[in-house]
């Protein structure tokens, strides 16, 4: 096993990279990487059709920045227009104080401009969300504000004929007439109590009744952050339960859309339990909820009689061992039926369940996983984004709604967010790969698409851009099959030990897109690292999806260990490759990979000579609630929590360490960082803390000069204690 890796490494090894580019640049600098505009520009997203199938909207900003307004392009002809160009925040004059300045250039970069919008059904108005405030535009004419009265609002969805929008604003669920002249909102539902809110809602086909979720988190703990940036130090409450804890109550209610009495639905035994989609029959007469216990262990599929609330199970999943909640479900078309994913047989896929409770049948099959599907009632099929071929890919496959053969519908390999047109004939594809950034594409469907957005800038082409790749390798405890995506230096030169950075580590980081991993700004470090001479590797770690049901249960129960020896695996498969220096491995990851990163270190002295861990997870026992799918209650686990809290193992550590955790992380909690620094030097060990006292969880995405300060300490880290450069 190990000399044929070693041999797919040389082959490796020989491979042109695609993404450099013949003539020479001037190098990249995290200064110029992390700074507006962006050199990838700015990724179009939220692509939405029209009813009538010839005009898609999209959210986007063609100069690179932040701020996106709304966009149209027509099937037509492909010809794009700017539907609004919205007040973006003004910089402070040079004479104001420099506090003010800063703090406004951190807003100014982080300003999202329209964060949320829909179609109304007959086509006419795009209502949007900007600055927390309703808004309804006809392309071609000026924005106007719905009401003044209407703050925070959010998740605006069209009903199915009209103009009549629902969306919700300070917790409770509200309509609006938008083609009226003078449009007024009217609540819905209110539960006008403190910490009760209207979480999703959903439309019944005929446009006369809502379905709502209500949440209420008052019997959750309230806990205290302090904030030290106020002219006092003071504390701000916060509600967050801790594992064992109580979680947020959920009940499901459905209204008259004009509003009136709710009537509450009595789903289950626990309020507690998950709800993860609901869906009306065509008939608009029943509701199609799937829920599960807390724990994800106990799932089902209930049909419930919209008009008496009673409700019978359809389908009744059980699995001990499932840690991961990756599910669909929604009416088939004639509504004798209902199609779900499920991963009853080794990953998942689509099975059709018949409202007579006949035995689930498969949709679809083989050895792949389904990520996402939709059923298009005009072409009589389903559309699926699933990763058939290779791991890394996520392509759109059509299959027939009875099931069959899937046809690709997007060839081009990479990553794709899909979406088919009401009639079923086009497509709208957000698309990348390793060496494209994301941009919109259009066409009909089994037919070449048309480039609709160009985003990267054009400087964009005059540098020279890392292309990954792909290796697998066997864990080295019990042998199972690890994938990964590996970055080499543009100027690699095979037969040379480099430094390398396993990192970003997480779960689910090897995807053959941009960047990779797309949930913080990493695609820049990653780039700059490279070219500073750094091979960088991505591990899909046990609980990664796209490899099957065994492969992800591997992970229950047991964060920080098998996870740790899956990267610790690909350690040594580039060391016995030739590839690494094995005194100059370093690690780095955020939140559950700052876990991985501290434990790797604690467990594993002499093998990683560098670590940074980001806002890192070191007590499961402060975990959200969300965590008890794989780890359980605190109460029955005691040895598994134990066992999966980096502080408890920090007298291992013998190699350089560093802590870049933002002050006002309220889900990985800053106090966890300063529990395990003072254990630490009372240890006598060495340790680097990065504080970053304006910073939440997502500590690289809050103002790009607190990201380009992180990001600096980061590099200064690695270089001080890798180098740079292959091994003399």
């Amino acid at each position: 096993m190990r000399a044929t890796h070693r041999f797919i490494a040389l082959m490796l090894m020989s491979m042109p990279l695609m993404g450099a580019l013949a003539v020479p640049s001037s190098p990249l600098t995290l200064e110029r990487l992390y700074q507006l505009p962006w050199l990838t520009g700015t990724a179009p997203e939220q692509a939405r059709w029209a009813s009538d199938s010839r005009r898609l909207a999209f959210l986007w900003n063609d100069d690179g920045g932040n701020f996106r307004d709304l966009w149209l392009v027509t099937t037509r002809d492909g010809a794009v227009q700017r539907v609004t160009t919205l007040p973006r925040l003004a910089l402070l004059p040079a004479d104001a104080d420099e506090w003010s300045r800063q703090i406004r250039i951190a807003d100014v970069e982080t300003d999202p401009g329209v964060t949320a919008y829909c179609w109304t059904a007959d086509g006419h108005w795009l209502v949007f969300v900007y600055r927390g405030q309703l808004y309804r535009v006809a392309p071609g004419e000026t924005p106007t504000l719905i009401s003044n009265d209407i703050q925070h609002a959010s998740s605006p969805e069209a009903a199915s004929y009209g103009s009549r929008v629902a969306f919700i604003a300070n917790g409770a669920l509200w309509t609006v007439e938008v083609g009226a002249s003078a449009p007024t909102p009217h609540v819905v539902h209110d539960p006008k109590t403190h910490d009760v809110e209207v979480e999703s809602f959903y439309w019944s086909g005929d446009s006369k009744t809502l379905a709502f979720v209500e949440t209420d988190s008052r019997n959750i703990h309230q806990r205290a952050l302090p904030d030290y940036l106020a002219d006092e130090t003071r504390l701000t409450m916060i509600r967050r339960a801790f594992p064992g804890e109580p979680s947020e109550a959920r009940r499901v209610g459905i209204s008259e859309a004009q509003g009136g009495p709710v009537h509450w639905l009595t789903l289950g035994k626990d309020p507690e339990d998950q709800i993860f989609a609901i869906a009306w029959s065509p008939d608009h007469r029943h509701l199609l909820i799937d829920t599960s216990d807390l724990y994800i262990k106990d799932r089902r599929l209930l049909i419930v009689d919209a008009s008496s609330g009673i409700a019978r199970t359809l389908v009744h999943e059980h699995d001990a061992g499932n840690v991961t909640a990756e599910w669909w479900a929604d009416w088939a078309p004639d509504g004798k039926s209902v199609l779900f994913t499920s991963d009853r047989d080794r990953d998942y896929h689509v099975y059709r369940a018949p409202l007579a409770g006949d035995t689930p049948v498969a949709v679809t099959a083989g050895d792949w996983a389904v990520f996402a599907a939709a059923v298009s009632k005009a072409s009589g099929s389903l559309f699926v984004i699933g990763n058939a071929e290779r791991a890394e890919d996520r392509r759109l496959l059509q299959v027939p709604l009875s099931g069959g053969t899937p046809r690709l519908v997007t060839p081009a390999h990479g990553y794709h967010e899909a979406t088919v047109s009401p009639d079923g004939r086009w497509i709208a594809d957000l698309h990348s790969d390793d060496v494209t950034p994301t941009d919109l594409y259009l066409g009909r469907i089994n037919q070449p698409l048309r480039q609709i957005t160009h985003s990267p800038v054009p400087e964009f082409t005059s540098h020279r851009w890392a292309a990954a790749h792909y290796v697998s390798f066997p864990n080295v405890d019990d042998g199972a099959l690890l994938h990964a995506r590996l970055t080499l230096p543009p100027d690699y030169q095979p037969g040379r030990r480099y430094p390398v950075i396993l990192g970003s580590v997480y779960s689910n980081t090897v995807h053959n897109r941009w960047g990779g991993r797309v949930y913080h700004p990493t695609w820049a470090l990653d780039q700059y690292l490279a070219q500073q001479g750094y091979v960088l590797m991505n591990v899909d770690i046990s609980g990664s999806s796209g490899y099957g049901k065994a492969f992800r249960q591997r992970i229950r129960e047991d964060y920080g260990g098998v996870d740790v020896q899956d990267l610790y695996s690909g350690v040594r498969y580039l060391i016995d490759a030739g590839i690494a220096d094995p005194r100059r491995v370093g690690i780095w990851g955020s939140s559950y990979g700052g876990l991985l990163t501290t434990m790797s270190l604690f467990k594993k002295p002499g093998v990683y000579a560098a670590g940074v861990a980001g806002a890192p997870a070191t007590s499961l026992y402060h975990a959200e609630t969300g965590e008890m799918r794989t780890m359980m209650a605190p109460g029955d686990h005691a040895a598994q929590y134990a066992a999966a809290s980096p502080f408890l193992y920090s007298q291992g550590l013998s190699d350089p360490l560093m802590i870049i955790h933002g002050m006002r992380d309220d889900t990985v909690l800053f106090k966890d960082t300063l529990t395990l620094t003072q254990r630490l030097i009372l240890e006598g060990k060495d340790i680097d803390l990065v504080t970053l006292p304006d910073a939440p969880h997502g500590w690289d995405t809050r103002g790009l000069a607190q990201t380009r300060f992180a990001f600096r300490k980061l590099v200064d880290f690695f270089r001080r204690h890798l180098g740079e450069g292959p091994t003399p």
